[in-house]
């Protein structure tokens, strides 16, 4: 093992750098959407009621961590030069996850499909495309895979639908 090589099971420094910096991104958007929120000041809304109060307090939270794990991941020598390595095997399958999730966010929601439609569509393919392989190895004939994902997805969207809806009280697209 080289001294610029990580024990297996052990993440890297910079990889502990690159994930702090997306924690701090996202928990800075949530705060920054969180605040530009309206506040509904003129239906009297109590202040600690106001619409985006939590979503900005945990914006803010991980805004800290992400803060917190960037420093501790500099002290550990993130910002030393390394040796290049060849990519992780996962790799491929992890762009392919943040393409499906981005595919959701930015193209099924809000654009036509209702909520519920397009979060069953999306889980329902996701189950299709990434748990594929243990649905084989369990034995299950594709119909019956295709029919598995098919239920978790109508529940899935039925069920965060009516939640965000009935016990939230979000307007979903």
């Amino acid at each position: 093992m080289s001294a610029d090589s990580e024990p297996e099971g052990q993440v890297s420094p910079r990889a502990d750098l690159v994930s702090a910096v997306v924690w701090m991104l996202l928990g800075g958007g949530i705060a920054l959407g969180s605040w530009r929120m309206d506040r509904l000041e003129n239906l009297h809304i109590n202040k600690y009621e106001i619409p985006g109060l939590v979503p900005g307090l945990l914006g803010m939270a991980i805004l800290l961590l992400g803060l917190l794990l960037a420093m501790r991941a500099v002290a550990a020598g993130a910002l030393r030069p390394v040796v290049a390595k060849p990519t992780p095997p996962g790799a491929g399958r992890m762009a392919l996850v943040f393409a499906a999730l981005l595919l959701y966010a930015l193209v099924l929601v809000g654009h036509g499909l209702p909520f519920w439609l397009a979060t069953s569509v999306f889980v329902s393919a996701f189950i299709l495309v990434f748990d594929r392989e243990r649905q084989t190895a369990l034995g299950r004939s594709r119909g019956r895979q295709v029919l598995l994902a098919l239920i978790c997805g109508a529940v899935t969207g039925g069920v965060v639908s009516l939640i965000f809806q009935d016990i939230f009280y979000v307007r979903l697209p």
